[in-house]
């Protein structure tokens, strides 16, 4: 039976050494990354933070004067007087334990910092094709949590495992020192600890996993719930929406037993171990000690001092459930870092405002579907253009390309004749409004919204006199101002998330007044009458296209009221872009 049993932890052992690696070696580098700088200093950190926990040598020696002079000749006051000093050496320890912890929470904050700063630089760096392909809610979960379960790992490594480890091997030294026969004993059970801890860790690595994928779909669920209880409303579904997320939270429940389970019996488990040492020098320096081999004093001072590693050595294990749970969410975090694929253009030729825009025999597909076949527009100072065509044709893809969104598999982009790969894209985009499709609003005033990404956004913006007569101009030309000021706040009324506590038309107008508020030499217009009646679309089109100071305009629409405002009208049809002669006058 115990070769049985033998046998099968030696299977478990190889199993594992020919899986995964416990801990992620990319995952590592990745956070000492963030560390580098601060390298000579943690070394620093935790030799002071080892030398801390040596300070307890002075006070070993100090029991041992108490139980073999002290107490024996009933000396009261040096009794005292070695109570008083153990006090001090206790203070002193606690003052650098508390400077120490300071420190190390300051350095990993300040990595996590630089971490989160580099994954939002990644987020703003992304093409938008990743963001329509991929689950927000889950890419949102994953950067908020992993980088705070980061956080924690790297706190338990800096706090417990780094100086630990030096005052563990110290206090090994002292045990052999004092007596090392009795050492020897209490390391033979060293390798039941390495064994059980070899594995348990699987079995909570499992668990971490399971329980952290059951947290990123309960908050993607509570996002769901939150961004769309108008749809569940309106079909309904509030009963089987709430069966569907409480699946949800009973796999989360789940999970969370199993992992803190896991947890526990790990723990159990080493603390047994490492009680068995224990023991096993309670027994024989117990028999030592009955033998006058040993004094009463040394025993005490040995078995504090194992007692004192034995913490070490369960600080450091302890640690490992950490560890191993910002290991799993530093390897998450990588793949994020690494993904892809990033903005089409990283040009550095700044471009005017007012460049003319050509495409020229573009093409572009998504898998086998030709979308657009041999494409070539032109859009200068003070054009007015539409385009129409079906839904689906590719119009909002023309725009997507113009604007730098997307990059075409053939043929040629160029603001005033440089190509786009050459030019700094922001340059262009700044000299760009655009209106898309579905515009998006965030939680914040009216003002806000409008002058999103603007110099002076911000708390007190409305009172920088030229902003705000941007912003007015721009609400006017998109026949936004007088309902804005009909408003009981005015510019300052709270929009609501998403814009909710708007009309579709008001939102419109806003959107249109958002692009319109830094003057653009162009304006692109996505489909912008949606939500909008006849006559206000004939106002907003007579205002955008009769202004004296308009910008050039580019409308996609399939609304005959809108494009019969244009000068010039193309039509896509089957990937191709054609010119129609005659447009409908107004």
């Amino acid at each position: 039976m115990v070769m049985s049993l033998t046998r099968r932890i030696v299977g478990k052992i190889r199993a594992h050494r020919k899986g995964d690696a416990i801990f992620s070696r990319a995952a590592i580098n990745y956070a000492a990354s963030y560390f580098r700088a601060d390298l000579p200093t943690i070394v620093i950190y935790s030799v002071i933070g080892a030398a801390q926990s040596l300070l307890v040598f002075p006070t070993f020696h100090l029991i041992r004067q108490a139980f073999d002079q002290a107490i024996p000749n009933s000396d009261t006051e040096l009794l005292i007087w070695i109570g008083v000093e153990i006090l001090v050496l206790r203070l002193v320890t606690s003052a650098v334990a508390i400077v120490m912890r300071v420190y190390c929470t300051r350095t990993v904050k300040r990595a996590i910092r630089a971490m989160r700063q580099d994954l939002m630089a990644k987020l703003l760096s992304l093409s938008r094709d990743f963001y329509v392909r991929s689950d927000t809610e889950l890419l949102h979960t994953q950067i908020i949590q992993d980088t705070e379960r980061a956080d924690t790992s790297c706190n338990a490594l800096l706090a417990n495992i780094l100086p630990s480890i030096p005052a563990a091997l110290a206090l090994a030294v002292a045990l052999l020192w004092l007596n090392w026969w009795l050492t020897l004993l209490a390391a033979a059970v060293a390798p039941l600890v390495l064994v059980t801890l070899r594995l348990t860790t699987p079995y909570v690595q499992r668990n971490l996993r399971e329980f952290h994928r059951s947290v990123e779909v309960f908050s993607a669920g509570v996002h769901f719930v939150i961004r769309q209880m108008d749809l569940i409303r309106i079909r309904a579904n509030e009963s089987q929406e709430l069966v569907r997320q409480t699946a949800v939270v009973e796999r989360l429940y789940s999970a969370g037993v199993k992992m803190f389970t896991g947890y526990a019996i790990q723990g159990q488990i080493q603390g047994n171990v490492t009680g068995l040492a224990g023991l096993v020098l309670l027994v024989f320096g117990g028999i030592a000690i009955a033998d006058k081999s040993m004094t009463m004093g040394d025993f005490m001072v040995f078995y504090l001092a194992a007692g004192q590693l034995s913490s070490f050595v369960d600080r450091i294990s302890g640690a490992i459930p950490e560890m191993l749970n910002g290991n799993a969410a530093l390897s998450t975090l990588l793949k994020i870092y690494h993904s892809g694929p990033t903005e089409p253009y990283a040009g550095a030729q700044p471009v005017a405002s007012g460049a003319t825009l050509r495409m020229k025999d573009v093409g572009y597909s998504i898998g086998a579907r030709k979308i657009l076949r041999d494409v070539s527009l032109e859009i200068g100072p003070g054009a007015n253009v539409a385009i129409m065509g079906p839904n689906g044709a590719g119009k909002s893809t023309i725009l997507n390309m113009l604007i730098g969104f997307s990059r075409p598999d053939s043929g040629e982009i160029t603001a005033d004749g440089v190509p786009y790969p050459d030019i700094d894209i922001r340059s262009l985009r700044r000299s760009v409004g655009m209106v898309l499709q579905h515009p998006t609003f965030f939680q914040g005033t009216i003002a806000e919204n409008i002058c999103y990404g603007m110099s002076g956004h911000g708390e007190g913006f409305v009172g920088e006199k030229m902003l705000e007569s941007a912003m007015i101009q721009a609400a006017r030309l998109a026949n936004a101002d007088n309902f804005i000021r009909a408003l009981p706040d005015g510019y300052d009324t709270v929009i609501g998330d998403e814009g909710t506590r708007l009309s579709g038309g008001e939102l419109q107008r806003i959107a249109i007044a958002r692009a319109l508020v830094g003057r653009p030499a162009l304006l692109i217009l996505d489909e912008p009458t949606n939500h909008l009646d006849a006559e206000t679309v004939g106002l907003l089109m007579q205002s955008l296209t009769q202004n004296p100071d308009r910008p050039a305009v580019l409308v996609v629409s399939h609304d005959q009221s809108v494009v019969r405002y244009a000068a010039s009208v193309y039509r896509l049809a089957d990937g191709h872009l054609t010119k129609i002669v005659s447009p409908v006058s107004p």
